[in-house]
């Protein structure tokens, strides 16, 4: 049995994340975890696909946008993290428009379509060049890097798929964030991670990586890891928790919504 990709989305206000887990590969689902205490629920399941770079958690973890899509049809979804249930959908027929984010205090930005004023659950539109946006059928390009750099990530060089962003990971050591497209045993878009420190440069298989009150978090292997760090590097990670024995089940939200 291989291992779930996962996914990682922190808030911005909050120690909140959405873990966004996939495996078989039409298989993904959404949950929220809490950082601070290692506490994760489950949200939905979907038999489909959900496009990572093109999603988002609001700053309060309250809300989430993702863009998913069977293949036959695709659609942009706000809903109460983690449920997959939208409170305001808008369906397309292609993947090269969708998915959206969240500005800094939580406004709302969809990506190449139409922001409407009126939004559920005091929701409310961005202001005009908030984010800007981005539209290359795979990942959200420009606005992608600008929800990072929301989150203390900055540009190390390169952009689109060649984009590179740093974060300061303590210790002496720099945390790069980059993009690979088709690496074996990952979507079709994924995350690298490499530590920069004064004794060169550290190669890691991590799907994902944040720094945490002196340390790391990750990703890697199915499960969300703690990693300590010190002067020499990364210390022997500590697991969070394994989504790797994860089965598929239908599961409704708790509240009512709108189907696609």
């Amino acid at each position: 049995m291989s291992a779930p990709r996962l996914h990682v989305i922190p808030a911005l206000a909050c120690e909140k994340a959405l873990v966004l887990r996939r495996g078989p590969s039409r298989r993904v689902a959404s949950l929220l975890w809490d950082r601070a205490t290692g506490e994760v629920t489950l949200g939905q399941w979907l038999k489909g696909r959900i496009y990572e770079h093109r999603s988002d958690l609001s700053p309060d973890g309250r809300h989430m946008i993702v863009f998913a899509g069977t293949g036959q049809k695709w659609w942009t979804a706000i809903s109460r993290a983690p449920w997959l249930r939208a409170i305001h959908i808008i369906p397309t027929d292609h993947t090269w428009h969708g998915g959206g984010a969240f500005d800094g205090a939580g406004g709302v930005i969809l990506n190449d379509i139409p922001t409407p004023e009126a939004l559920p659950d005091g929701l409310r539109r961005a202001p005009d060049g908030a984010l800007p946006p981005a539209s290359d059928g795979v990942h959200q390009g420009g606005l992608c890097a600008a929800r990072m750099a929301l989150r203390g990530w900055r540009d190390a060089g390169g952009e689109g798929y060649t984009q590179a962003m740093d974060k300061d990971a303590g210790h002496g050591w720099t945390l790069r964030q980059g993009f690979t497209l088709g690496a074996r045993g990952r979507g079709l878009l994924s995350n690298t991670y490499a530590l920069h420190g004064a004794t060169g440069r550290i190669e890691t298989d991590w799907e994902w990586a944040e720094p945490w009150r002196g340390g790391l978090q990750i990703a890697r292997a199915g499960a969300l890891w703690s990693v300590p760090l010190g002067e020499d590097g990364p210390g022997d990670a500590s697991i969070i928790h394994d989504f790797t024995p994860m089965t598929f089940e239908a599961i409704a939200a708790p509240y009512d919504g709108l189907r696609i």
